[in-house]
């Protein structure tokens, strides 16, 4: 055991950024934490926005750009958990891959034990992206990954690792209950992000040439800010026919939104983001996936959703989940997983 430490738990991820599917998978990181005996007062979250964080959550945040505030959190904690999301890619960029194995080496550095939960690893597009992600996750406790894609990757550069489910299926129960208002109105959800090539505005066009016959309410879904301004956008030019747009910035607003709508055979989505994906599977919402990642791709083809590539939208199907899925042995999985990410450091 590791002694004189504040912290338990040194939290990090993609979090204050404002997007609904990173939130959430703070949310669920937080809540395992709690039902493995760790408290509040013993998690610290490393957040772009650190006061928004401790409101939200009930834990101690602090600056993830500020070097000397992120060093004294993992300095003053036993372990440092990588929750959730993918943190390990150099697509856009090789600032992720350099952030992440930089927090990896400082927590080995000041005694922190390293682990992670709910990562998809990849794509990367150079070898010292892989490289960093090699060396950091080769030093972390445990790995789970969300995707086999993410598994064969880490089975490539000699990891072991375990596979699971996002951790946002953890929260799911709200989720997965059934709403009886059978007067609903049928709806169309559709969610855009901003991305390359012009995507998204192609996506909102086949959108908007299949919602021509859908009888029903057509609904934007934002989950973020950059999903609400580039909808505004698409619709002032024209491209994108949405009666409204609603920001899903909680859990509570995602389970007002697509509960309402679950099991209801006129109401279908469409979608970019992987965790609307997500959500609207979890609801049985028939839906349509973009895949602009490779993240949103392996959970549409293992839960055997349609992808739209181009042309005409296909017709929305609704996932297909093992017979034994349900939130709670998602939570029973996960906790097992944080009790040896944890081991005897947190007793």
């Amino acid at each position: 055991m590791i002694p004189n430490k504040r912290y338990c738990v040194a939290l990090a991820g993609y979090y204050g950024f404002g997007n609904l599917g990173d939130e959430l998978l703070a949310e669920a990181a937080i809540a395992a934490l709690l039902r493995c005996g760790v408290g509040k007062d013993r998690i610290v979250l490393m957040s772009a926005a650190p006061e928004e964080s401790r409101q939200k959550f009930g834990v101690d945040a602090v600056d993830r750009w500020k070097i000397s505030q992120v060093h004294r959190a993992l300095k003053q904690s036993k372990t440092l958990l990588l929750g959730g999301g993918g943190l390990f890619q150099d697509v856009s960029s090789l600032r992720s891959c350099f952030y992440y194995w930089g927090l990896v080496r400082a927590a080995c550095f000041y005694g922190t034990v390293p682990w992670a939960l709910g990562q998809s690893v990849g794509p990367f597009s150079t070898r010292t992206g892989l490289g960093l992600t090699r060396d950091a996750l080769s030093r972390c406790r445990v790995v789970q990954v969300r995707d086999a894609v993410s598994e064969a990757l880490c089975t490539s550069m000699r990891l072991t690792v375990e596979t699971g489910d996002d951790l946002v299926f953890s929260l799911a129960d709200s989720i997965t209950q059934t709403d009886d208002d059978d007067k609903a109105p049928a709806r169309l959800l559709v969610n855009l992000r901003p991305s390359a090539y012009m995507l998204a505005e192609r996506f909102a066009d086949a959108v908007s040439d299949y919602a021509g016959s859908f009888k029903g309410e057509r609904v934007g879904i934002a989950l973020s800010k950059e999903d609400e301004q580039l909808m505004s956008r698409l619709v002032d030019e024209g491209r994108l026919f949405v009666s409204r747009i609603e920001r899903v910035a909680s859990l509570s607003d995602a389970t007002r939104i697509f509960c309402r709508f679950r099991g209801l055979r006129e109401t279908t989505a469409a979608g970019m983001r992987l965790h609307f994906v997500m959500l609207a599977a979890l609801a049985r919402i028939p839906t349509v996936a973009v895949p602009y990642d490779p993240k949103v791709e392996s959970f549409a083809v293992a839960r055997n959703i349609p992808l739209w590539r181009n042309g005409a939208l296909p017709q929305p199907q609704e996932a297909l989940f093992p017979g034994d899925f349900s939130p709670q042995r998602v939570r029973e999985d996960l906790d097992a997983l944080c009790r040896k990410g944890l081991d005897q450091q947190c007793s």
